[in-house]
């Protein structure tokens, strides 16, 4: 699941998601945006904040492939 869906589906604003996991809102937003991807620090915080609904690989953005009809 991506963090913006979790942090939506959850009710819970980027600002405070920030400080729970020691990082900035501006943070966040770029994880939430794929601009770039948290250390590994941070992603296990993540990991544990979401109750492992949110995990590192989330981060990737990668996109199933089409199947074939």
């Amino acid at each position: 699941m991506h963090l913006a869906d979790w942090l939506i589906r959850q009710k819970v604003k980027r600002i405070d998601f920030a400080a729970r996991i020691g990082v900035t809102p501006q943070s966040i937003t770029g994880y939430c945006d794929g601009d770039f991807w948290p250390r590994k620090e941070i992603a296990q915080k993540i990991f544990e904040e979401t109750g492992g609904e949110v995990t590192p690989t989330d981060f990737m953005h990668i996109k199933k492939p089409e199947t074939a009809a």
